[in-house]
Formats: structure tokens, C-alpha cells, sequence
């Protein structure tokens, strides 16, 4: 009984310390902020095509590295803050890349991918996607918020 029983916490233990070893916390951790921004959809996005992004300078709303705002073939909005969330503490804001739909971090060179539903690390280092705001529009204006 007593070898059994010593099998058992040796056991036990062994999976515990595996679990431990194996599941590490997500560490990312970008700014809290507080975000609001009422965009006018003909005034301030009026130039805004299908397909296309425009993009507002660091601190405006709230924001950590300027907004994003990205309009889908859909006619949809999303936003996303443009601090690179591989290099956000080295204030790294990713502009427009070469192809449509893409943004690039001059600092670390990763490269964000928007899509109709968010966005997506195309290539890192960056291994997570910018951040998203929620977005809606409210009669003729686009507010931003989290």
C-alpha cells in the first residue's frame, strides 16, 4: 500500500511541476488606455475608400499610437491602435505598407494583415495582432471607443 500510495504523489508531482512548465502566461501586455473618438463618416472619412485605411496621428483620442481606421470591400469599419505591438514601448507606429490592406512597423519590419474581421500578423517578429477598438456608427458619425 505504501508504495502505491508513494507512486501516486511521485506521479502527481511530476504533472503538476509538467503543467507549471507547459502553460505559461501570455505575458503581452499593451497600455490601458481610455479611447473615444466620433469620426464624421462624410467629414473626416468621406475620402475613405473601400479597401483603403486612414490613419490618425499618436494621442489624438486616447489612443497609444494613432488610430487605424480600415473600411472592408463591405463598406464595414474597424479600428485599430498603430502602435506595433512588438515595439509599442519604443513608441514604433506601423504606417501603410507597399500592398493594399497591409501595414508594416518601420521599427521591427512585422507586417499586420486587416481583414474584414480584424487583423492578423502576416510576418513577425511581432507575434500578436494590433489592437482593435470597437467601433460603431451612430448617424452620421463613427465612434470609437474600449
Amino acid at each position: 500500500m505504501i508504495k502505491v500510495s508513494k507512486i501516486k504523489i511521485f506521479a502527481g508531482s511530476i504533472l503538476i511541476i509538467f503543467s507549471f512548465v507547459t502553460c505559461r502566461k501570455d505575458n503581452f501586455k499593451f497600455p490601458s488606455v481610455n479611447i473615444y473618438a466620433s469620426l464624421g463618416i462624410t467629414s473626416d472619412l468621406g475620402d475613405l475608400g473601400r479597401g483603403s485605411v486612414k490613419i490618425y496621428p499618436p494621442n489624438k483620442y486616447g489612443d497609444v499610437g494613432g488610430l487605424i481606421v480600415y473600411m472592408d470591400y463591405d463598406g464595414d469599419y474597424f479600428v485599430f491602435d498603430a502602435a506595433c505591438t512588438n515595439d509599442y514601448f519604443n513608441e514604433c507606429y506601423v504606417g501603410k505598407g507597399d500592398l493594399e490592406g497591409f501595414m508594416v512597423c518601420p521599427c521591427c519590419k512585422s507586417i499586420f494583415q486587416l481583414y474584414t474581421d480584424g487583423n492578423d500578423v502576416f510576418q513577425g517578429p511581432a507575434k500578436y495582432p494590433l489592437v482593435q477598438y470597437h467601433a460603431f456608427i451612430n448617424g452620421g458619425f463613427l465612434i470609437v471607443n474600449n
